[in-house]
């Protein structure tokens, strides 16, 4: 018995009609008839009382119906479990960074991705526009790897996960005098005479929510190369320990700061109506 026929006769019983069995099936009338006429020979049984304008199942055609329904859900689920085993050994993540210098928050996802699907390819890459949503609509990245900010307006098909939140501490040189203090907080850094710099994301509420002098204010659009241009001019750095921990300057020391502290919301952005398996993949670990 032909997978075919058993189609053929779902369609029949739910429809109650050949002819709309047969626009459904993409079929002539005649030959649906005939495959049913086949089938009900081969199960030495009708299944359907037929009349002039509609069908309905005789009592074996609905015990029939209901094992049909079971057989053919079972055959279509094993059609794409194998169709997609055959695509999951192939694929590929394009992920843009801006901000970070750190790749921590994605370890343990992609270890474990890697893991499962070792064929796939993660690609990395550097975004240097903060307009880096026009990145995932244009299709350059799969998903955007960024400090999350709340008051970044986002388009309707954009959606964001955030991954890490944490407190923003400062990265100072090692013979500065808070470098010696216990407890830092903002009026210290305030009272500093050093310039502050901070990432881009955050400069509009740097000048709006603490006393710092804009003047002393700068910003980056990436936190390596913040780290960097902050240590030259040995300046204060607004920074997570995570990145300070990955940026390897002997001359730089890393202090919590206490009190009303900017946290530092780290996560990605993505196509809502994407369909690139590996990022629901990444998106289940994550």
């Amino acid at each position: 018995m032909k997978i075919e026929k058993l189609h053929y006769f779902e369609s029949v019983a739910r429809n109650k009609n050949f002819t709309k069995a047969a626009k459904e099936c993409h079929i002539a009338q005649p030959a649906i008839s005939h495959h049913i006429q086949n089938l009900e020979e081969e199960l030495e049984t009708d299944l359907f009382i037929r009349n002039s304008r509609n069908v309905s199942l005789t009592p074996q055609g609905e015990i029939f119906y209901k094992e049909v329904v079971k057989i053919l859900k079972a055959y279509d689920d094993a059609v794409l479990k194998t169709k997609f085993s055959s695509m999951y050994s192939k694929g590929k993540l394009t992920i843009g960074m801006y901000g970070f210098s750190s790749l921590n928050i994605l370890d343990s996802a992609v270890s474990t991705l890697k893991s499962k699907y070792p064929n796939v390819d993660i690609v990395f890459d550097r975004c240097h526009n903060a307009y880096y949503v026009d990145y995932l609509l244009s299709g350059k990245y799969d998903v955007i790897l960024a400090y999350v900010s709340s008051t970044l307006e986002l388009p309707d098909n954009i959606d964001s996960k955030l991954v890490r939140s944490c407190q923003f501490g400062i990265m100072i040189p090692k013979n500065h005098t808070l470098a010696t203090k216990d407890s830092i907080t903002m009026d210290d850094i305030v009272d500093a005479k050093e310039d502050v710099y901070v990432l881009d994301t955050y400069i509009s509420y740097m000048k709006k929510n603490t006393n710092i002098a804009h003047t002393r204010i700068k910003s980056e659009d990436d936190m390596e190369l913040l780290l960097i241009t902050g240590s030259i001019n040995k300046s204060i750095i607004f920074t997570t320990r995570h990145e300070a921990d990955e940026f390897h300057n002997s001359s730089m020391i890393f202090r919590e700061v206490s009190g009303n502290v900017i946290s530092a919301n780290q996560g990605i952005y993505y196509l809502k109506n994407h369909n690139n398996w590996v990022l629901t993949q990444l998106l289940n670990y994550l």
